[in-house]
């Protein structure tokens, strides 16, 4: 064996102590000798030794006293104790055992049994060493992993959240079943003052389940931000889904705009449970039932989207699949029975519901993520119309520049994207205007709405006069779009500098037949140039100056800001 190991042997008989010494040196080991119990606690304190050898009979303690001293000193130690032992009772032998002894030799012994003995022990301990280490250094790597995931948890949350935005109309829950959510939940207003949801489940829970939410996150905020429709962002974050997901995995979502101008809810549900659109008043319950497959799946994805007309009694209530596959003690699912009659016979539908899946879980462990969310379609005197998703974000320094650029797009373009963003974001990166992001953003969406809708398509806005006007309205706009084979728009810009900041100049110019100009000049709404009941109204409003040329198919805009 290694000469390293150290053997303390204590016994009150000199001969034994000399005897034992002899065998243990021949066999290569460091040997302590102590003459009785108390020695053999202080020598083990000092010495540390891999393994003990105790007299059980021995003068101021026995071997029993110090085995028991002895292991309290071990902690997580493991150090082999040997009693010799001339008394082979079964009670002497039990009490031994009880206070940690780990084997006996009886007296007299054999050199060759002893050592083989002591040689079994250290072989013993050297395992339980090298046992203890790994345990320690899973422990240790298991606090570090621990620790770095809370971070990237941390991290993973704060970009999720950067931009969510806060309202009374909407109440949620967000309930992990792990460190990292499989769910998320984005909220963010759009610069036309319309509201974006979105509610994702990806495939499992944990950080698998995570990888995909910082990318959507940052789509979804980005996208939104700028103006962009939600089935272009619905599109983008499947793009992104396809690319960084693996094959078995995908994200369940449901996407929607609530446009407050118009009354109208707009959703796009893709691969979550059904949900609800419930009106207190009417006590109607819609269903709302996915159509699309789940992102991340095919990367040619056509979104298909839904419109409901709301008004202020309607309640749209959102979950994933972590609430209806809730099970309880006999392995019963809450199920969709149970959150229709919280929604339907409930006065409180979002707390009736939380309560209602607590009293049937009871004490069973989660197993997925839960979300569930309730919005208020609310379209009157809410908060958050006119309020600035840039509230609390210091402005950088504008420089007013001399500046002109132009788009023009045919009617196959139109067909494919908006281009009120991608005007408005160009405005922003060549002068920066962060702070009068909405109202440049509703001023491009109105001149170009007029412009497109009633120039170029030739839409009469009294199909709007009644609520399901709406949908027939942009049901016929899409048919239209969809069929014209002509057609052309342009938007011109170009930028002055003033004594007290600049002077923003947007012309568009469409190929439609025009209209009387005449009948703004009078302050006279034509019927065709009313768009989502603020049209030229909200022009004049906004601009510094409106003024429509030609056969009414020119219009320019202009929008004054000081530093």
């Amino acid at each position: 064996m290694n000469q390293k190991i150290k053997i303390l042997v204590a016994d009150d008989s000199r001969l034994i102590r000399a005897l034992l010494n002899e065998i243990l040196i021949k066999e290569g080991f460091d040997v302590v000798l102590v003459n009785d119990g108390l020695e053999a606690v202080e020598a083990f304190k000092k010495e540390q030794p891999d393994l003990v050898i105790l007299d059980i009979m021995m003068p101021n303690l026995d071997g029993i006293g110090a085995c028991e001293l002895i292991q309290k000193e071990l902690q997580d130690e493991y150090v082999p104790i040997v009693f010799i032992t001339g008394d082979e009772s079964e009670k002497n032998l039990q009490r031994c055992l009880d206070v940690g002894g780990d084997d006996f030799i009886n007296k007299p012994f054999k050199s060759i049994a002893l050592v083989a003995k002591i040689n079994s022990l250290i072989r013993v301990r050297v395992l339980y060493k090298k046992q203890l280490e790994q345990k320690q250094a899973l422990l240790a790597f298991q606090t570090q992993t621990l620790e770095e995931e809370e971070v990237a948890a941390n991290l993973n949350d704060n970009i999720i959240n950067a931009d969510f935005f806060k309202l009374a109309e909407l109440r949620y829950l967000v309930s992990p079943a792990a460190l990292f959510n499989g769910d998320i939940l984005l909220v963010c207003k759009t610069p036309a003052n319309h509201l974006n949801i979105l509610l994702g489940d990806f495939t499992g829970h944990g950080l698998l389940a995570s990888i995909g939410a910082s990318p959507a996150a940052e789509i979804f905020y980005g996208m939104t931000h700028k103006g962009y429709d939600i089935n272009e962002i619905i599109v983008e974050i499947n793009q992104k889904m396809c690319n960084i997901l693996p094959v078995n995995k995908f994200l369940a979502v449901t996407m929607l705009t609530l446009y407050p101008d118009t009354n109208m809810l707009k959703i796009i549900p893709c691969g979550l449970p059904d949900h609800y659109l419930y009106n207190k008043k009417t006590q109607e319950l819609n269903l709302v039932m996915s159509n699309n497959l789940p992102l991340g799946i095919l990367k040619d994805f056509e979104p298909v989207h839904k419109i409901f007309t709301i008004t202020d009694d309607d309640y749209l209530y959102l979950f994933t699949d972590g609430v209806i596959e809730a099970e309880n003690k006999q392995g019963e699912q809450f199920d969709c029975p149970n959150v229709i009659d919280c929604i339907t016979n409930k006065d409180d539908a979002y707390m009736a519901l939380i309560e209602g899946l607590n009293e049937h879980t009871g004490n069973v462990q989660q197993q997925d993520d839960i979300t569930w969310a309730e919005l208020h379609c609310k379209t009157n005197d809410i908060d958050w119309i006119g309020s600035s998703y840039d509230a609390g974000k210091e402005a950088l320094p504008v420089e007013a520049l001399t500046w002109k650029t132009s788009f023009d797009f045919n009617i196959d373009t139109l067909r494919k994207i908006n281009p009120v963003p991608i005007v408005v974001n160009n405005i922003m990166e060549i002068q920066s205007l962060q702070a009068h992001r909405e109202d440049i953003f509703l001023i491009v969406t109105e001149l170009f709405s007029n412009a497109l809708e009633h120039g170029i398509l030739s839409l009469d806005s009294n199909l709007k006069v009644t609520a399901d006007g709406f949908m027939d309205y942009y049901k016929e706009r899409e048919e239209r779009l969809a069929s014209f084979t002509e057609g052309a728009l342009k938007i011109s810009l170009s930028h002055e500098v003033t004594a007290v900041g600049g002077k923003l100049l947007i012309r568009v110019q469409d190929s439609g037949k025009g209209f009387d100009i005449t009948k703004i000049n009078n302050n006279i709404m034509s019927s065709n140039m009313n768009n989502f009941g603020r049209g030229i109204q909200l022009l004049k409003t906004l601009c510094s100056s409106v003024e429509y040329s030609g056969d009414g198919n020119k219009v320019k805009a202009v929008y004054d800001w000081t530093f």
